[in-house]
């Protein structure tokens, strides 16, 4: 089935898309490598080095960034396969409604963890 004019799916959104996708992954490579240096960094494994490292404001600002970052990322490339491969907009639109919600629940659900 051909594309219209008006229903260019992803190839409309152009670089901004792309270049915001990469960024995200970025970000979560980053942060992983970080967390996952912190966490071999302990001197042993247990409870109390393990609270005492995810006690500080640092961390905990880290992996409230790193959840942000993976949940624009999975939202991203959620919107780029409804705009290839959903073409009624209200469909699009309630997809995307549904899964910025869920997105939103799970990272408002994180951001308690982290700070609690």
């Amino acid at each position: 089935m051909a594309l219209s004019d008006r229903n260019l799916g992803s190839r409309r959104a152009g670089s901004g898309a792309y270049l915001l996708m990469r960024a995200s992954a970025v970000a979560i490579a980053g942060g992983a490598f970080v967390l996952i240096a912190l966490i071999a960094d302990l001197p042993h494994w247990g409870y109390g080095p393990w609270r005492a490292l995810f006690r500080g404001t640092a961390v905990r600002t880290l992996l409230a960034g790193w959840l942000s970052a993976v949940a624009w990322h999975a939202y991203l490339g959620c919107d780029s396969i409804l705009k290839d491969y959903v073409h009624s907009a209200f469909a699009r639109f309630v997809g995307l409604m549904a899964i910025a919600v869920i997105l939103l629940t799970l990272v408002v659900y994180g951001m308690v963890a982290v700070w609690a």
